[in-house]
């Protein structure tokens, strides 16, 4: 069976939780954190095709797996929607030019955001919407298919007609058509993943699936690239086994990430609001790795970061508790207050058994009594947190689960 201690500690401790804190140094703001781990969740479900005639015409121009994901499910929405192949080679073309199928990007400036840049002011959506990129591409159809004589005008002119209607962009359109065509010819044909042979003897029940789409939220909530989690599965099912036909088994891990990856995605997609929570708690313990090594400060640190603390903290820059866990669901764009008992209310009591990245963990010398809480971590998984311990000490991972002296004092988890 695959026990947190193997698969979810394998990806957390693997590549995930040092490409969180590289990741992390150059972004700004829990929107685009937001979409960056929706896109790493969806660049695991792609299984990067050869694109023969892709390779062909882009030479160096090649596609990341997160771009080919956007693309396969903007081609996927006009299947759904019946509607011809040509619909969406001008989707996929206008995609590359607003926005290099780059969900997070944002435009004109701070007005245009999604797949393709659709503005709220101007009645696509709420930004919400149009950062979803299923949604964007409907909406997208949507307004295409009531342009008259869309489906044999010139490509260019039916995507300046729906997207930019008041800008002459159809030279800029132009630039993408044949890479359009030629992405949307191979993306069209329905996608099936080759079974594995031999790899019967690796099964994953009821709960080492729900374990394994667990530990995928929090890989790619972390930064992890597609790789190296399968590798980090394929490792931990190696050991849980006993066997040594690595090939295979990397195959079984590849085929188990895809599918669970994939089921994650197409959430994402529709809009899951349980994931869209999953994202901003990712986004928490990013920020709050980041700041592992950054001395412990009494009453330090607030939305902004580290700071001089109050009494014995006066002299030092740095977090409390509470200051770092108030930093990192700021990061996310969510107000948790700056004390541990403003924290305890401010968001929904959760069982251990649902815990997820970014729940804030709560310690205190009366269990019957919440006002007697003083200590909160943020936490990584089912058994770790990372926290400002106390004076002399800074922001570190530690176990919490199964440690006497916190499991005394454990008192609840809460999300926020």
């Amino acid at each position: 069976m695959i026990v947190e201690s193997g698969l979810t500690k394998v990806l957390v401790m693997g590549g995930a939780l040092v490409s969180g804190v590289v990741v992390i140094s150059g972004a700004s703001g829990g929107a685009q954190y937001a979409s960056t781990y929706a896109n790493t969740v969806c660049s695991y479900a792609f299984v990067p095709a050869t694109l023969p005639e892709a390779a062909a015409s882009w030479g160096a121009s090649r596609l990341s797996s997160a771009q080919l994901a956007h693309a396969k499910g903007i081609v996927d929405a006009a299947r759904a929607l019946r509607l011809p192949r040509r619909a969406a080679e001008i989707a996929i073309a206008i995609a590359l030019q607003e926005s290099g199928l780059d969900n997070s990007a944002v435009g004109d400036p701070g007005k245009a955001f999604g797949l393709f840049q659709q503005r709220p002011d101007s009645g696509w959506g709420t930004r919400a919407q149009v950062s979803t990129p299923d949604y964007a591409a409907r909406a997208f159809y949507k307004r295409l298919i009531k342009v008259p004589g869309w489906e044999t005008m010139p490509l260019t002119k039916a995507a300046a007609i729906v997207q930019r209607p008041r800008q002459d962009l159809r030279g800029e359109y132009a630039k993408h058509e044949r890479k359009a065509r030629t992405l949307t010819a191979t993306l069209w044909k329905p996608t099936r993943v080759a079974a594995s042979p031999g790899t019967s003897h690796v099964r994953l029940s009821a709960s080492e699936k729900a374990e394994l789409r667990q530990a995928i939220q929090t890989a790619a909530a972390l930064g992890t690239p597609r790789s190296s989690a399968i590798d980090d599965v394929a490792s931990a099912l190696a050991e849980q086994t006993g066997r040594d036909d690595q090939t295979e088994i990397r195959r079984h891990a590849e085929k188990a990430i895809t599918a669970i990856a994939g089921d994650l995605c197409a959430e994402l997609s529709a809009g899951d609001i349980s994931l869209a929570t999953a994202g901003r708690g990712a986004v928490a313990v990013r920020a709050a790795l980041a700041m592992r090594g950054v001395p412990y400060s009494w009453g330090g640190g607030g939305p902004n970061g580290p700071s001089y603390g109050i009494g014995r903290g006066a002299g030092t820059k740095g977090f409390d508790c509470s200051g770092l866990a108030e930093y990192a669901w700021a990061k996310a764009g969510v107000r948790v207050g700056g004390d541990t008992s403003m924290q305890w209310n401010s968001g929904t009591r959760v069982p251990r058994s649902q815990i997820r990245p970014g729940d804030l963990i709560f310690f205190a010398y009366n269990l019957k009594n919440p006002a007697t809480i003083h200590h909160v971590g943020i936490a990584i998984d089912a058994t770790r947190m990372v926290h400002a311990p106390s004076t002399g000490s800074t922001v570190r991972i530690e176990g919490w689960a199964g440690v006497p002296y916190r499991e005394r004092e454990f008192i609840g988890i809460v999300r926020p």
